[in-house]
C-alpha cells in the first residue's frame, strides 16, 4: 500500500505529466500550434474533424502521438484520420457489419471494409516487373549527388529582417567576385559547413528536404550559385561544386526488389483511386490552410 506522502507525490507528478503533455507544441506545416488551441481542421460529408479531435486520437494511438511533435506529422495523423471516416462512411453505406467495441471496434471495423472494398490483384507477370523497372528508373538508380557548399544565416529571436541583410550582404560579395570559400567563413553561421568553407560534401538528393530545395540543388549547374532561399528558420545561398548522375543497376540484379516495389506501386495507385472515389462520393473539405496538402 502506498503511504499518504506517495500518494500525494505520485499525484503531483501525474498533474505535472499531463500539464507537460498539454503545453506541447504542434508541428504544422511551418508552423507551431499549441497542444490547448482548437481549430476546424477538414469536413467529411457531415463531420468536422478538429485540432483536438485529432490531439485526441492521437494521444490514444500509439503509433501516432510521437507524430505530433514532427514537423508534417500532425498531417499524417489527419490523414489517417480522413481514411478512417470515409471507410467508416462507405462501410455502413454498404450494410458491412459493424464489430462491437469488444470485437474490436471501430479499428477492426476500418481493416473489414478496406479489405472488402479494395480491388483483388491478379498476380504479377514477369512482364508487368519488367515493364514497371523500365518506367520507374529511379527506383533501381543510384541517386543524384551533388557536392553543395552553402552560406547559412539563422533568424535569431524573431528578427528575420537582419538574418536577411546579413545573407544579402553574402550573396552581394559573391556577386562582386568574392570566392564562395571567403564568404562562407566571413557570413555563415553554420558551425559544420563554416570550417569547412561551407562544404557540406557530397549529398543525395533523395534525402533532400523541403522539396523546393531540392528542386533548387537540382536546377543548379556546377559552379553557379542560388538565389537567395529560405530553409525554415534560416536564410542560405548554395553552390554546386560537383556531380555524380544516378547510374541504373541491371534488371537482373534487382528483379525481386522490383517485383515487390511493383507491387506496391500498384496497391498505392489502387488506393488512390479509391481516395478520389470516396472524396467525390462523401465530400471532403479542406478548412484550415496549415493544414491543406499541395495542391488542394
Amino acid at each position: 500500500m502506498l503511504s499518504d506522502r506517495s500518494k500525494i507525490l505520485y499525484i503531483f507528478v501525474l498533474i505535472q505529466s499531463l500539464l507537460f503533455l498539454s503545453a506541447q507544441p504542434i508541428y504544422a506545416g511551418t508552423g507551431i500550434i499549441s497542444m490547448n488551441e482548437d481549430r476546424d481542421l477538414v469536413r467529411i460529408h457531415d463531420h468536422v474533424i478538429t485540432l483536438q479531435e485529432l490531439v485526441s486520437f492521437a494521444k490514444v494511438a500509439p503509433n501516432f502521438y510521437g507524430y505530433l511533435q514532427v514537423p508534417g506529422g500532425p498531417e499524417i495523423i489527419l490523414e489517417a484520420m480522413i481514411w478512417r471516416n470515409l471507410f467508416i462512411l462507405e462501410g455502413r453505406d454498404r450494410g458491412i457489419p459493424e464489430p462491437t467495441e469488444d470485437e474490436g471496434g471501430k479499428e477492426l471495423y476500418v481493416l473489414r471494409v478496406k479489405r472488402k472494398i479494395l480491388p483483388a490483384f491478379s498476380p504479377l507477370t514477369e512482364a508487368d516487373v519488367r515493364r514497371f523497372y523500365t518506367e520507374h528508373p529511379e527506383e533501381f538508380s543510384s541517386p543524384l549527388m551533388l557536392r553543395v557548399s552553402q552560406v547559412k544565416v539563422f533568424i535569431r529571436n524573431g528578427n528575420e529582417a537582419q538574418a536577411r541583410k546579413q545573407i544579402e550582404d553574402a550573396f552581394k560579395a559573391l556577386d562582386s567576385g568574392q570566392p564562395f570559400e571567403e564568404v562562407a567563413r566571413q557570413y555563415s553561421e553554420d558551425a559544420f559547413s563554416k570550417e569547412r568553407d561551407g562544404d557540406l560534401g557530397f549529398i543525395p538528393m533523395e534525402n533532400i528536404d523541403p522539396p523546393e530545395l531540392e528542386q533548387t540543388l537540382r536546377s543548379l549547374a556546377v559552379g553557379r550559385i542560388s538565389d537567395i532561399v529560405r530553409v525554415g528558420h534560416a536564410f542560405a545561398v548554395y553552390k554546386i561544386t560537383d556531380r555524380r548522375n544516378p547510374v541504373l543497376d541491371p534488371y537482373d540484379q534487382v528483379s525481386d526488389p522490383a517485383r515487390k516495389k511493383a507491387g506496391q506501386y500498384r496497391k498505392k495507385e489502387a488506393l488512390n483511386r479509391l481516395r478520389k472515389e470516396l472524396e467525390a462520393k462523401w465530400g471532403v473539405t479542406y478548412l484550415d490552410p496549415e493544414f491543406r496538402p499541395k495542391g488542394r
